[in-house]
């Protein structure tokens, strides 16, 4: 079916990122998953020389659908209250904490990317680290917009006279230019974040990812960029569209459908609750169900998945010619749903006549990294940011 899991990713990942390096032997974490069905976290021991332990994962399911993600009045009530709880359930866990790792998924993050050239009035001058910040302060600014606070800064792409260069520390040259990546988030959310961890761990460090700067690290290290890929992240409510390449990560699209909202649809068309709609569709993955009730779904997640392919095709219409749409990355809770793959598959080709290898990302190909005890801790697609966080950040 073309349809894999990428086992070659642990072993490039931990040479690429020398995970057990940090100084002083231990590395105590705590890895936040903000996503649009749940609050997830992670705390985790890494040492150096030993797999990494999981000491505890916490779950806290929120509901945005009814709050409506663009403006209810409780979702900041729901935000506030189940950051507080993330970290007080930590700190029972161990009142040490090194560093903080948060990933957020659509719609919670804004990525901005930014180029700046200047002229440079002595050539002959070595180009300082001061020079480059300088560089990145002036595009922040300009940049910078009410009620956002910029939390993760990228560059992406340095040129020295027009010639790339990994770090223009030390380059002589007439011009420089800087590609950058800005990442914001809203101003309320981060004041609730850091007050809930400075509560809690006031001395811990914080760092904050996209998706899809998750991804690229990942698929990066684990020697997958020599093409651009398309990232197809589907969560509880929205799934997000990234391109990301060796040198670059950007979001170029999202549709509100996700695996919640598939089973909402079910449950609406059958008049039964989630409860028993969660159940329908274990059975209906199990392949469980008598013929006709598994007919009768069949139809009702066709519909779904075609109005979730019609938000998403415009999008894709960008990549059309590219070499990103020959192998798709798909993540998040939905590609534990066999569903998906296989449509989306069979639609590449039907609308846009290519075959696409569609690869899986889950938790389990970092399996080996873990403690045993901790292997089965973080598992499936849902749980990807998260041991991606555990074992990469910071970075």
């Amino acid at each position: 079916m073309g349809v894999f899991v990428m086992p070659e990713i642990c072993y490039n990942i931990i040479m690429a990122f020398g995970f057990f390096k940090k100084e002083g032997g231990k590395t105590h974490i705590l890895a936040i998953d903000l996503g649009t069905a749940s609050i997830s976290a992670a705390m985790a021991v890494r040492q150096e020389g030993k797999k990494t332990e999981v000491l505890k994962v916490f779950r806290y399911p929120i509901d945005l659908f009814e709050y409506q993600i663009a403006g209810g009045a409780q979702l900041p009530h729901i935000f506030k209250e189940g950051f507080l709880r993330v970290f007080k359930d930590a700190h029972v866990i161990s009142d040490h904490l090194d560093v903080v790792a948060v990933g957020l998924s659509d719609p919670f993050f804004l990525d901005k990317k930014k180029q700046r050239k200047v002229t440079r009035s002595n050539p002959a001058a070595a180009i300082t680290a001061e020079e480059i910040n300088s560089l990145v302060k002036t595009s922040e600014s300009e940049i910078a917009a009410q009620n956002l606070a910029i939390v993760r800064r990228n560059i992406l792409n340095t040129q020295v006279n027009g010639y790339d260069v990994r770090n223009a520390s030390g380059y002589k040259g007439k011009t420089l230019a800087i590609e950058m990546m800005f990442t914001s988030i809203s101003a309320t959310l981060k004041e609730y974040i850091e007050g809930a961890k400075d509560k809690f761990f006031p001395k811990s460090a914080i760092s904050y990812y996209s998706d899809a700067a998750i991804f690229r690290e990942a698929l990066r290290a684990a020697g997958n960029l020599s093409e651009p890929r398309i990232v197809i992240d589907i969560g509880g409510e929205v799934t997000g569209i990234f391109l990301v390449d060796d040198l670059m990560f950007q979001h170029y699209g999202a549709a509100a459908f996700g695996i919640r909202t598939l089973a909402r649809r079910i449950a609406s068309s059958l008049k039964i609750d989630a409860a028993d709609t969660d159940s329908l569709l274990k059975k209906y993955t199990a392949g469980t169900l008598d013929d006709a009730a598994q007919a009768k779904i069949s139809r009702i997640i066709a519909s779904a998945l075609a109005d979730w392919w019609l938000s998403l095709k415009n999008t894709f219409k960008q990549f059309a010619e590219t070499a990103a749409m020959k192998k798709v990355m798909l993540s998040g809770g939905g590609v534990d749903f066999p569903a998906f793959p296989t449509f989306l598959k069979e639609n590449f080709k039907k609308d846009f006549n290519i075959e696409v290898d569609v690869l899986i990302l889950r938790a389990e190909v970092f399996k080996d990294f873990f403690e045993i005890a901790s292997q089965n801790l973080l598992s499936g697609g849902g749980d990807i940011v998260l041991a991606s966080l555990v074992l990469l950040a910071p970075w």
